[in-house]
């Protein structure tokens, strides 16, 4: 599968070195994006187009807009966009100035003392990360029609990423356990007995799309993204997604995926230090999917509520 032709010419433009993905991977992200592009409204799409192609010089953003050409310039510059914080991370690079690693996740604390047994919330630890806070803060400044596209445009860029992270469980969840007193990470401590990104949970969950969705029917990178999109898109649609979208109820939609990860990504016969059992991989697909869905429409709700009236 050679996928991230576009993020590895990125990659080297803004001078970063090859390293692990931080949250859903390269794909995940553009995934989602790809699915709030294909129910956004005409008029979000235009005024999600005109702000990035306006993103500060400094930010990164110029350079993805110049690797991304053809006549769907706008739409990949969109899902490429959705990437960026990512890109970013590394000090030293264009860009970096606008990093902050504590945005892309927020850690509800749970305790589970033994595989697979019963579930302690734990209020009384607090939270760690900021996604839950930033998200409001940066839809309100995309919405301000008075702040100057260089905000606005900087905003949507991590507006369209953590929408993306919020929907993944391990982005929501701290598992407190004997070996992990102050919580795992969000999996990043539930170490695996395999190689990256199979070595922990964390990188696990990252990398499920291109484990999961075999490359094959599509010409390039943007036709597999769009394959992937549409069939999460036709399994979980638009009328399924009403009811389910809770507008601007950020910190609700991290819940959800601490639930989840409660209920369903650490059973008993997950074991610490082993290779995960194949049948983990079917649960953790058919868990992600309607959150990647899930994502891709919240997203571009979002959008639209802010860009497109």
């Amino acid at each position: 599968m050679k996928l991230g032709r576009v993020a590895a010419a990125a990659v080297a433009a803004l001078g970063l070195a090859s390293r692990p993905a931080y949250a859903w991977d390269e794909l995940g992200h553009r995934v989602v994006a790809r699915v709030a592009w294909d129910h956004l409204s005409p008029r979000a799409r235009d005024a999600a187009v005109r702000l990035l192609m306006n993103a500060p010089a400094n930010s990164g953003i110029p350079v993805l807009a110049s690797d991304v050409t053809g006549p769907d310039h706008g739409r990949e510059l969109f899902i490429m966009a959705a990437y960026w914080p990512d890109l970013i991370r590394s000090r030293g690079v264009v860009g970096n100035a606008y990093a902050h690693a504590d945005w892309h996740y927020v850690n509800f604390f749970w305790q589970q003392d033994t595989p697979g047994g019963p579930v302690i919330d734990r209020p009384d630890k607090g939270t760690d990360g900021q996604l839950v806070v930033q998200l409001p803060r940066l839809a309100a400044t995309l919405a301000d029609a008075s702040a100057t596209d260089s905000a606005r445009s900087v905003a949507l860029a991590w507006i369209l990423h953590l929408v993306g992270d919020a929907h993944q469980p391990m982005h929501n969840s701290a598992r407190i356990t004997p070996q992990d007193p102050n919580g795992d990470r969000g999996g990043n401590l539930f170490l695996l007995g395999g190689i990256y990104p199979r070595n922990n949970l964390h990188a696990y969950w990252d990398a499920l799309i291109g484990f999961s969705v075999p490359w094959r029917g599509a010409r390039d990178e943007a036709g597999y993204v769009g394959r992937v999109s549409a069939a999460l898109a036709g399994r979980y649609t638009p009328a399924w997604s009403r009811g389910r979208l809770f507008p601007g109820e950020y910190e609700r939609w991290s819940r959800e995926g601490v639930a989840i990860a409660q209920r369903t990504l650490y059973p008993a016969w997950l074991v610490r230090g082993q290779p995960a059992p194949a049948r983990y991989q079917p649960l953790a697909w058919s868990t992600a999917q309607p959150r990647l869905a899930l994502a891709g429409y919240r997203l571009a709700d979002l959008l639209d509520r802010t860009l497109g009236p």
